[in-house]
């Protein structure tokens, strides 16, 4: 009788694209995550893609986003997860870019003001909307939680000690705001998500 044939336990690696609004903060800060040399035992399955583009606003992301969905299935690669990250700042097609990513299943990364907010919440739990994302940035630096911040710093490396306490801040402010998954996230002020592209990524 044959010996039955082993069936191979190797992980197949899994394929994730971000596609990044701002030019350098965002795409840098999530860089910092796929080379994190002590996050190796666990990302060592994935191809985190993070797409260098000439676009910056919410809804030419999405469209290519999905231009890059249809891509990949046409080859055969699909993505297991696509991300596009944008926040409330100075952009005034959110409805239109929503509706498309509901449409084809592409997560949306929001924050509001900015991306910063992320940061800031590293540093306690905070509640305040602010206008601008300058003064989010100000905020950091004159209270002293993030001094000599500048877009182009490596912040993951610098802020990954306190990863952990922001996810859980991050939570906690949708708590505050009282946020309802029926209402779009571009209807509140202040609020982020990025920490549930964080934690997909850190547990994976």
């Amino acid at each position: 009788m044959p010996k039955p044939r082993k069936v191979s336990q190797r992980k197949v690696r899994r394929r994730i694209l971000i596609l990044c609004e701002g030019a350098k903060t965002e795409p840098i800060y999530f860089a910092g995550i796929k080379t994190d040399k002590t996050l190796d035992h666990q990302l060592t399955g994935l191809r985190i893609e993070i797409f260098d583009t000439i676009y910056n606003t919410g809804m030419e992301l999405v469209k290519q986003a999905v231009q890059l969905k249809k891509e990949a299935v046409k080859d055969q690669n699909p993505y297991d997860s696509i991300w596009v990250v944008v926040d409330l700042d100075g952009y005034a097609k959110h409805p239109q870019a929503f509706q498309m990513a509901k449409q084809y299943k592409i997560n949306m990364v929001f924050s509001a003001i900015s991306f910063e907010y992320w940061f800031l919440l590293h540093f306690g739990k905070f509640n305040i909307p602010f206008k601008r994302s300058r003064e989010v940035e100000s905020y950091l630096r004159e209270k002293n939680f993030y001094r000599g911040y500048k877009k182009s710093h490596q912040h993951y490396e610098q802020l990954k000690g306190k990863t952990y306490r922001a996810i859980e801040n991050a939570k906690w402010l949708r708590e505050q705001i009282n946020y309802d998954k029926e209402i779009p996230y571009y209807k509140y002020n202040p609020f982020t998500n990025v920490d549930e592209l964080v934690e997909y990524l850190l547990q994976l």
